[in-house]
């Protein structure tokens, strides 16, 4: 199987939402906030980080290593954002690319594949496989409602 960067869709690793915290506009809190049905001072109790008393801007809270929204899924190699359909606008403006560390590190950690030179995914066939489906099934729509 050969996959390139340009090709690669993000499959659901969660190592950027491990990694990074969200920093989003106030306005865009409060939207996601008013699509969960919370008032704003459950919002901020619940999911924004105390430690980022922003006036402009909001950090996403992370709670057992990872933004609060993130949710593992069975097998634990898949994590879905639970906010995927109004999630924040930098989460959006992030694109999976086999040339990024993060998703270097992801495919590495939960599917023992790596990626050459020439940004092609090395692995074993089984791994290689298996990982296909995943992107086929991604790709399907199979998940598109809960998918980060």
């Amino acid at each position: 199987m050969t996959v390139q960067s340009s090709e690669i869709t993000c499959f659901c690793c969660g190592v950027c939402c491990a990694k990074y915290q969200v920093q989003m506009p106030l306005a865009e809190a409060q939207a996601i906030a008013t699509r969960l049905g919370l008032t704003w001072e459950e919002f901020e109790r619940d999911y924004l980080d105390p430690a980022w008393p922003g006036v402009r801007t909001v950090i996403a809270r992370h709670t057992g290593g990872r933004c609060v929204f993130l949710e593992p899924q069975p097998g634990g190699r898949v994590f879905f954002c639970r906010i995927q359909p109004f999630k924040p606008a930098a989460c959006i403006d992030w694109q999976a690319d086999l040339a990024k560390g993060d998703c270097q590190a992801g495919l590495e950690r939960y599917w023992q594949l790596g990626v050459d030179a020439e940004s092609r995914l090395t692995g074993t066939a089984k791994d290689l496989a298996e990982f296909k489906n995943l992107l086929k099934n991604l790709a399907g729509g199979a998940t598109q409602a809960g998918r980060d």
